[in-house]
């Protein structure tokens, strides 16, 4: 299997008479405004927001069945791995492309800059081997938010 490309959207969808992709509100940066009598910098926090890692492979051998086993990793600006998920899929002899789509709820933030969602695919050697570094700005405006009286 070899890596052709991965995004994060918002939202995908697939044809099924066509089989074609769409991705929706793809995600580059993200602006956050926090209440800075709710958190103090530094801390984690997770934002909700819902987003999906999509990826797209070529199959270099479509004569057997193919096994790809991807693991996914949330990297904050100083390093640190906030989140880890893996997936294992069974690509049936015949198909010469594979797409899969990984949905990722809540977004752990540490403080502001350049996070990354790195993918990693295993080996045939059992060594996941890095195959893409998606970065995700990320803003933050500590305010002080008052309510209004009525």
């Amino acid at each position: 299997m070899k890596h052709v490309w991965s995004i994060i959207c918002q939202k995908s969808s697939i044809d099924f008479e066509s089989n074609l992709l769409s991705l929706f509100n793809c995600l580059e940066e993200m602006s956050l405004v926090i209440d800075r009598d709710k958190i103090s910098e530094g801390e984690r926090i997770i934002i909700p927001a819902e987003f999906q890692l999509v990826s797209f492979w070529t199959v270099e051998d479509s004569s057997r069945d193919n096994d790809l086993e991807i693991k996914g990793e949330l990297v904050d600006p100083a390093g640190e791995i906030l989140n880890t998920f893996t997936n294992r899929f069974v690509i049936k002899s015949g198909t010469l492309r594979f797409r899969n789509r990984t949905n990722i709820q809540g977004l752990p933030v540490t403080k502001e800059g350049r996070y990354y969602i790195k993918v990693w695919q295993k080996d045939s050697q059992n060594n996941f081997e890095l195959v893409s570094e998606l970065p995700i700005d990320v803003k933050i405006n500590y305010q002080i938010l008052k309510v209004a009286n009525k």
